[in-house]
């Protein structure tokens, strides 16, 4: 039998030695991918078929279609949001966002992150793949980079659909 700290007795052995999960916090961060900054391609439409493309799986009954991890609805969810920030950017002519857009555009990118956080199996693949966050970082205030992901955010929805996805 031990004794803890207080003084009472505890059948644990005591850790002194703070090892373990809880304190090797400088290893693991080293193992975390950093986001960067990047364009959208020019070639946006294409992009959106590779990555929707690599996503897929063969369907074993359409072998014309693909089977998709990720719903139609996560994948418009996150169109939806785009969309009103497009909605406001497209009717404007200025070089630099509305600072209010850019704030939807920055709760875009947490909740992007939160979903992908949420369910690792079938978002996180297609945030990765697609490289949303990295895109979003990449808009940086510039109201054309952010309209070219918004066109961007809209082929992945398309190719999504025309490959086989499914609610």
């Amino acid at each position: 039998m031990t004794y803890n700290s207080y003084g009472n007795r505890s059948s644990r052995p005591q850790r002194n030695d703070r090892s373990g999960p809880r304190y090797d916090r400088k290893e693991q961060s080293s193992a975390v991918p950093e986001i960067k900054p990047l364009d959208v391609p020019e070639d946006y439409v294409d992009a959106a078929e590779q990555v929707m493309k690599h996503l897929g799986q063969p369907d074993r009954q359409n072998p014309s279609r693909l089977r998709f991890s990720i719903t139609t609805s996560k994948i418009r969810n996150i169109l939806t949001l785009v969309s009103d920030i497009y909605n406001v950017e497209s009717r404007r002519t200025a070089e630099t966002m509305l600072p209010e857009s850019n704030a939807k555009l920055q709760m875009l990118r947490i909740r992007i992150l939160y979903e992908a956080g949420r369910d690792e199996r079938d978002v996180k693949p297609f945030v990765e793949k697609s490289k949303l966050l990295e895109y979003i970082k990449g808009i940086q205030m510039n109201r054309e980079k952010f309209i070219q992901f918004a066109h961007y955010m809209e082929a992945l929805v398309a190719y999504h659909r025309y490959y086989g996805g499914r609610d």
